[in-house]
């Protein structure tokens, strides 16, 4: 099954059970549970900027989030340098 790429809208959908894509989100998560994911480190930067000005609660479970995604194998997170050559090149 190919990748699924994570943008930061997804990892945000995912964390805020008020955001209006959570439950598509949720749905993509399970329907592609086969699937590796791929984000970056710009995203994982992007998301916990959007989460930096809410409250200490959010910003703990953002943090906490990138953890496990750091930690879990089936996610591959592109090194900046690698995504931005890679940007440059297409």
């Amino acid at each position: 099954m190919s990748a699924l790429f994570a943008d930061t809208f997804y990892w945000i959908a995912l964390t805020d059970l008020t955001d209006s894509a959570h439950q598509r989100a949720m749905t993509l998560t399970v329907e592609r549970t086969d699937s590796p994911i791929v984000t970056t480190n710009e995203v994982l930067g992007e998301y916990l900027t959007f989460f930096a000005t809410t409250s200490e609660q959010m910003r703990r479970k953002a943090v906490t989030n990138v953890q496990r995604i750091l930690e879990n194998p089936g996610v591959r997170v592109v090194p900046q340098r690698e995504s931005f050559l890679a940007g440059i090149a297409l």
